[in-house]
Formats: C-alpha cells, structure tokens, sequence
C-alpha cells in the first residue's frame, strides 16, 4: 500500500498540474505547441509536490523517484494511445 505521504503528494502535484493545463489550453499557443508543453509541465510540480517528503524524511529518495517515474510513464503511455487513436 502507499504510504500517506506520497498520497497526499501526487494530490497536490496532480491538481497543480490539471491547473496548469487548464492555463496552457486556454492561452493563445497553437495546439501544437499546447501539447508539447503537457508533460514538461507536470515535472516541476512533481518536484515541487515530492520535495516535501523526501526533505522531511518521510519517504526515501528511491521511493519517489520510482514513484514519480511510473506516473510519468503512464502520462507518456496514454498520450502517444491516445495519439495514436486519433489518425
């Protein structure tokens, strides 16, 4: 089971990044450009979200990086499907 930490942080780095996403689709880049910028996006909050409990030492390092990997993957993985789909 995952621990409460690392919950609660991919909360906060999900919702940051659905924000942000909401703020690219409403600006004025092209749609090209709009879906370069989604997954360079969800980084920084990623960081942001999970540097909390690695520097409080409530998860090791190790453990979010694997963490934050897979869910980083799976972003990749549904967008290159769901691009795909599209042709």
């Amino acid at each position: 089971m995952t621990p409460d930490p690392i919950f609660g942080a991919i909360i906060v780095a999900l919702t940051g990044w659905f924000a942000t996403l909401i703020a690219i689709n409403r600006s004025s880049l092209s749609g090209a450009w709009k879906r370069r910028w989604m997954i360079p996006s969800w980084i920084p909050w990623l960081g942001l979200a999970l540097g909390a409990p690695i520097l409080s030492g409530m998860i090791p390092i190790q453990q979010a990086l694997n963490v934050g990997g897979a869910l980083t993957t799976g972003m990749l993985v549904s967008l290159v499907v769901s691009h795909r789909s599209l042709r």
